[in-house]
């Protein structure tokens, strides 16, 4: 089967950690996605959804009072780009995730997601994934 480099999306959007909960959100307004990896002094550190934004972020005070560092989740399920795309698919699935942070030698790589391995002919791995992420309570 193909590699994860295969799928993925390379030209992935970045918060730093002291970026606050209005700065993450216009981020994410503007390029029109939920999810972004927060990085750390050129290294990953975690990811901010737009749900732990309004979730975790939003109830811990002013949105210019709260940075992605507060309310990231730290703990990532990860791949590499040249892990192959079954092998990310279970990872997904297994840790009931919707997009997998890409990383290789500590540096963000890119991002894949449901939709990705779906629209590039995996349909069944994606449904299966599809399937058990919308049982339980994963973060990406």
């Amino acid at each position: 089967m193909a590699a994860l480099k295969e799928y993925m999306k390379t030209n992935t959007v970045t918060c730093d950690a002291s970026d606050n909960l209005s700065e993450l959100a216009k981020c994410m307004r503007e390029e029109d996605i939920g999810f972004v990896p927060v990085v750390e002094q050129g290294n990953y550190a975690g990811v901010v959804t737009d749900r732990d934004i309004v979730v975790k972020g939003l109830a811990k005070g002013s949105p210019d009072n709260v940075k992605a560092s507060d309310i990231m989740t730290e703990k990532i399920i990860t791949g590499s780009s040249d892990m192959d795309v079954a092998e990310a698919a279970r990872l997904m699935q297994d840790h009931q995730i919707r997009r997998l942070l890409v990383v290789d030698n500590e540096k963000i790589s890119g991002v894949v997601s449901i939709g990705d391995i779906g629209v590039q002919g995996s349909d069944e791995i994606a449904g299966n994934v599809v399937s058990e992420t919308a049982k339980g309570s994963g973060n990406n």
